[in-house]
This record gives structure tokens, sequence and C-alpha cells, in this order.
């Protein structure tokens, strides 16, 4: 409303005579310092208005926060799954039977089989071991002709210097009812501590005069089965680490 009045005084003025153009210079000058007011007034609000914005951006900010938690919520669970296992847990004895296929160098190719009694447990993991349940198989005999012994881990302390051992042998899985697989992975025979053995004839001196042998079994030997509480049937097949001596030991 000041601002029309002036507008009007401004344009009285300018009607009027010789004496009054002094005041119609002054009125003049002061138009536009009303209308910078105005603009002045018009931009703080504009400069109000998106300073707002910010604000309500850092308010929406925490609501993306509990995904992390969902996410570590998700990895536990899925961790639980991998390492539960639905082999039963136990002792069962039984009679292995061994088949072995000779190939020394320069020799003729032989065959022998054996059958041995044979002890299977199966328990809890032990020590750092990565897989579901610790497994161990072997005849009952580790010094007849076709004795073997198999592993998944060991973990223990170095009697030398006291230090904690710990070894996984083998990577096993199940399928939660009871059917199992494995592959040897690690024969550890650099660290003199290879436990996954056959006990078979080696011969002394070139295609003669045998004596019983451990041979470390090879890196991919593999394992298979059926185990529930009543029953187990297992698999073995591979061959030594040398690659002279192949052989199954099958139980069921």
């Amino acid at each position: 409303m000041a601002f029309v009045l002036l507008g009007c005084f401004t344009s009285l003025t300018a009607c009027g005579g010789d004496g009054g153009g002094g005041s119609g210079a002054s009125a003049d000058a002061g138009a536009p310092a009303t209308a910078v007011s105005t603009a002045t007034t018009d931009a703080e609000t504009a400069t109000a208005t998106p300073a707002g914005t910010p604000a309500e951006e850092e308010t929406a900010i925490p609501e993306p926060l509990s995904t992390p938690e969902d996410t570590t919520t998700a990895e536990t669970d899925s961790a639980d799954t991998e390492t539960s296992s639905g082999v039963p847990r136990g002792t069962w004895t039984g009679t292995a039977h061994v088949s072995v296929d000779f190939a020394d160098p320069g020799c003729a190719t032989a065959s022998q089989s054996y059958d041995l009694p044979a002890t299977l447990v199966i328990d809890d993991p032990v020590g750092s071991e990565s897989n579901s349940f610790h497994l161990s198989w072997a005849s009952d005999s580790q010094t007849a002709e076709g004795a073997f012994g198999v592993t998944s881990a060991l973990s223990g302390t170095d009697t030398t210097d006291g230090r904690g051992v710990e070894i996984e042998y083998w990577s096993l899985s199940d399928d939660g009812g009871g059917d199992l697989s494995g592959r040897l992975t690690d024969s550890a025979s650099a660290q003199g501590a290879a436990l996954n053995l056959v006990f078979v004839p080696k011969p002394l001196f070139q295609c003669g005069s045998y004596t019983n042998y451990p041979y470390g079994m090879a890196v991919g030997t593999s394992l298979e089965g059926t185990v529930s509480d009543a029953s187990a049937s297992l698999t073995l097949s591979g061959t030594s680490a040398d690659g002279t001596r192949s052989f199954r030991v099958e139980w069921s």
C-alpha cells in the first residue's frame, strides 16, 4: 500500500510547476529503493525454500541403515545351513574288500585282493576342520597286506616342538539324508604327516622280493557312500602318490 501511494505522489509531483522538479527527482530515487527491498525479500524467501531440502534429505538417510543388519542375518543363517549335516554320528564295523592293481616300472602288471575287518567312525569336526563332520575309516590291522587308513582331518600337538598341528586332508559333503562324498585335497606328505595310506607290497629290487609298504594316497582320491544309524556303505578309490598302485575299497 505504501508503494502505491508513493507512486501516486510521484505522478502528482511530475505534473507540478518548475519549482517542484527537485522534489520529483527525490521521489524517483525512492521508487527503486522500495523495489530493491521487495526483491531482497523475495530472494530471502527463495533462499529459504531450497535450504529446507537438504534437511528433508538428511531425515531420509536413516532408512537404508537397516540393510546391513538384514544382510548379516542372512549370511549367518546361510552359514548355519552350510555347516549342518544329516550324517549320523557313531561307530560301524564290517568287512572291507580291497583290490589293488600293481604297475611297477619294468615289471608285469599284477593285481591282488584282500578282505579285512574294518571300522568306520563319524563324529563332529575336530579342531579347525571345516567339514560338517569328521570321518575316520580304517582296517582293524595296519600291518596286513591290503590294510588302509582314511582320516578327514588332524588336530593335535607336535611332540617335537609343542606346537599345534591342524591339517584338513579331505573335503567332505553330504545331502542331508545320509549320502556323502569326498575328495582328498591334501596328502600332507610334504609335512611328513600323511595319514591316508594303503599298505600293499613294494619290491625291494626290481620285480622281486616284495615287502608290505604304506603308500600315501594321491590327491584326488575319492570317497562316496551312504550312512544310516543301522548300516554303512562306502567306496574308496584312487591311486598311490607315486602312481604305481591303483586301489578300490568297498564296504557294504
